[in-house]
């Protein structure tokens, strides 16, 4: 299913104006159908006719029908580059799509990012944004937090290891004001250029009247820790983290709670992803925080924090992870907008989920 939103915000974000909603927000997760968000991207693929340009940045890629799609869309003339990662931490995940499109080329599009040192592989930065950009029917990307990494058949092994993400909660945000599209296009196009995080352009945001959007591995890594800092009493914050271990974020979080923000968080399962530990901590300074336990083990891998002001609102999404991975080591994409709008779309979605997570 597809929330369209076309309603527009005059709401000030440092310093730019207007800021105005992403087209739209596509959800997926047990209430939608399965692989709903495969099935969009293959859509995408096939509209794109000759001549047009298919940039995509992924982690996990496991969809061997999706690659299919991938290597036809170049073979009709559309040029293809698919930036992935190729030591993800579940290495064997990636290897028949990997295999399948090294063996095809994508036409010299094929970018595979791998540990350059393998005796370093466990402190290999990985490629973890989702960037999916189309040139057709009108240049759009897509921004957020599923990989395509489902497949059919599938493997119950390693769904069990890495989550089922074609049913379980994840989305993907439209974007397609242009120099927005332009400006992720271009960083996907970057991605191979060594010691990111010393380049100006990925410590630069990308400032536009639809979103705001930082790239990491980056210098000043604190974004929304930064903005937590500033808030006063009686602002709310909540929402949908995947991951979350302890470190400055939390730190920011207790702070906020200390000052008489309302916090709720919904987080996932697994203790690998979110320790035990630091739910008891921010549960025991005042912050309400729930596991997300589905009963067939289907994952909480939607990643948005939704921070409301007394009607200043910011609704923060994309690939980055609260752990210190994301924050230090990954390429990551983190985005941010002012629309309300936009807010109240991912509000209706973190009740959903909490309604979810209470009845299980």
């Amino acid at each position: 299913m597809t929330l369209h939103i076309s309603n527009y915000s005059t709401l000030i974000h440092e310093g730019i104006s207007p800021v105005r909603a992403p087209k739209c927000v596509h959800f997926g997760g047990p209430d939608r159908p399965p692989r709903a968000l495969r099935d969009l991207l293959e859509q995408r693929v096939n509209a794109v006719p000759p001549g047009g340009e298919i940039i995509w940045a992924t982690y996990y890629f496991r969809d061997e029908a999706l690659a299919s799609a991938l290597i036809a869309a170049s073979d009709r003339g559309v040029k293809v580059r698919l930036h992935m990662d190729g030591h993800p931490r579940t290495p064997q995940v990636n290897e028949a799509v990997l295999k399948k499109l090294q063996a095809h080329g994508l036409h010299g599009g094929l970018h595979v990012h791998a540990p350059a040192v393998p005796a370093l592989s466990s402190v290999h930065p990985h490629l973890h944004s989702k960037i999916y950009y189309f040139s057709a029917p009108e240049p759009v990307v897509l921004v957020g937090s599923f990989n395509p990494s489902g497949n059919d058949p599938e493997q119950p092994e390693i769904i069990a290891k890495i989550g089922d993400q074609d049913r379980g909660h994840n989305m993907l945000v439209e974007l397609d004001e242009p120099s927005l599209v332009h400006a992720l296009k271009e960083h996907v196009h970057n991605m191979r250029r060594p010691w990111a995080r010393f380049r100006p352009a990925q410590n630069r945001p990308v400032a536009s009247a639809q979103a705001h959007a930082w790239f990491y591995p980056r210098l000043r890594p604190a974004v929304v820790d930064r903005h937590l800092g500033a808030l006063e009493d009686g602002a709310r914050i909540f929402g949908a983290i995947s991951h979350l271990k302890s470190g400055v974020f939390v730190k920011c979080l207790f702070e906020a709670a200390r000052k008489g923000a309302a916090v709720r968080l919904l987080v996932h399962d697994t203790e690998r992803r979110v320790p035990q530990a630091t739910v008891d901590a921010l549960s025991d300074a005042g912050i309400a925080i729930t596991r997300y336990r589905h009963p067939e083990g289907l994952p909480l891998h939607a990643k948005f924090l939704l921070v409301d002001e007394g009607g200043e609102r910011t609704s923060y999404f994309g690939s980055f992870n609260y752990n210190p991975r994301s924050r230090f080591l990954n390429r990551e994409i983190l985005l941010a907008n002012r629309s309300t709008c936009l807010f109240d779309s991912l509000s209706e979605r973190f009740d959903l989920i909490k309604e979810e997570a209470e009845t299980f």
